[in-house]
């Protein structure tokens, strides 16, 4: 495969990601007004189980296995790190898929809703699917082609989306539970088109008979999957702690428990959600950010790489704040409806410029085999946001956006430990 330049790797993954992510939401949009609102409560319920079944298959073996293809120094190198991943995602897979569907049942009434059953069942060959896209892609981004994975993920959502709107609009009479596991069938069979395409884009390259070198280089790619796996499990854990905390503190200072809802849909739903805008930008630079400063030779070309990915997601994170700042009443009135959206959207505006620049370190990071200062950097923020969100959301002069002040002080204490790790990598190695 021919390798691309590290702007026009950026650039086909910052479009794909804006057009995925588009025809994603107005997916999500007309998804919600064809189920109704229990049946999309229904499938978000099955969701949160649906990302801890894919966290083991898919969280770190893509950045692990991009890393060590792009320090490959030969062909041979490379295809032995694919195969190594291509085993390890197998092996996870034939684990996990099993073990969620005996435990499907058990899940759905931990969930407290049995009509989660037909969504999980549906799911789950989707961790096979993406366990084994993931080291694709990974190994592709390692050898700076960024057009594979492009086309995969374009594939993936428009079967998707193709498959969606059949199934509602041929079969409007299904019942709630059916109706909610209708996207996750879709879903699955979008997957499975998306490995296809990426297994046909990429066959020709991946073709060794030496198995030596196997063992050692899958020990090698857990060590360093693991700790990014570890990390997006904090994150996962963060997400549901504080969704629970929050409402209870807001009762806790006065509110009633419809209003803390109200008030927690509003900053998590429809304040927050902007706040990642510029990772259309900054997702691109960091999934090829990494494999790029692996194959730095000196540290002066990782410096001005580094540097020069920084300063792009820092005009982007500027950019985006400046215009969020200036139009929050407009969005808080016009797209939400809801004037006190705009208060939490100027408070939270700090939080375009940070997350751009922690995700860029985060691939960076990566790219070193610093995987494990990243994971300390991300649970020193979590603890941080946890403990900040229990004392401020209670403060009755801050309510909710004590919650928002807390995310803000998280996130900027894992975004200064990673600046500090950075800076001081050549001693960490």
């Amino acid at each position: 495969m021919k390798r691309q330049n590290l702007r026009k790797q950026a650039l086909i993954t910052g479009l794909n990601d804006a057009l995925v992510r588009g025809l994603g939401f107005a997916m999500r949009l007309w998804v919600s007004r064809q189920l109704g609102a229990e049946a999309l409560g229904v499938m978000e319920l099955a969701s949160g189980a649906h990302m801890l079944a894919l966290t083991p298959a898919s969280a770190g073996l893509p950045g692990a296995v991009s890393r060590l293809t792009a320090k490959s120094s030969s062909e041979e190198e490379r295809q032995l790190v694919f195969r190594a991943g291509r085993q390890l995602a197998l092996g996870l897979s034939l684990i996990i898929c099993p073990v969620f569907l005996l435990l499907a049942p058990a899940i759905a009434r931990m969930l407290g809703d049995m009509r989660t059953l037909p969504s999980l069942l549906f799911f789950t060959p989707c961790v096979f699917f993406i366990g084994l896209s993931s080291v694709y892609d990974g190994a592709c981004y390692g050898r700076g082609n960024a057009w594979p994975p492009a086309v995969s993920e374009l594939t993936e959502q428009l079967f998707r989306m193709a498959i969606t709107c059949l199934l509602l609009c041929a079969l409007p009479r299904l019942t709630i539970p059916w109706r909610a596991a209708a996207p996750a069938l879709a879903g699955m069979i979008g997957e499975g088109a998306g490995l296809i395409m990426v297994m046909l884009l990429c066959r020709p390259a991946y073709r060794s008979r030496n198995t030596q070198a196997l063992p050692a280089l899958r020990k090698k790619i857990r060590r360093l999957a693991l700790p990014l796996m570890l990390s997006r499990l904090s994150h996962t854990g963060l997400k549901a702690l504080c969704g629970a905390i929050i409402p209870a503190r807001l009762m806790a200072c006065g509110l009633p428990q419809g209003e803390a809802m109200s008030r927690l849909g509003m900053l998590n739903g429809m304040a927050m959600p902007l706040m990642f805008l510029p990772g259309l930008l900054s997702g691109a630079l960091a999934t090829v950010g990494g494999p790029a400063i692996a194959r730095c030779r000196n540290p002066r070309q990782e410096g001005r790489l580094s540097l020069r990915l920084a300063a792009l997601s820092l005009a982007c994170g500027l950019g985006c704040a400046g215009v969020l700042y200036a139009l929050a009443p407009i969005i808080a009135l016009r797209l939400y409806r809801q004037p006190e959206v705009g208060e939490m959207i100027r408070v939270l505006c700090p939080m375009a410029v940070m997350l751009p620049l922690q995700q860029v370190l985060t691939g960076l990071m990566t790219g070193l085999g610093l995987q494990k200062k990243t994971l300390a950097a991300s649970l020193l923020g979590a603890a941080a946001t946890l403990l900040c969100t229990w004392q401020w959301t209670a403060v009755p002069r801050l309510h909710i956006l004590g919650a928002g002040y807390a995310q803000m002080a998280g996130h900027a204490l894992t975004l200064l430990s990673l600046l500090v790790f950075f800076l001081c990598r050549r001693k960490l190695r």
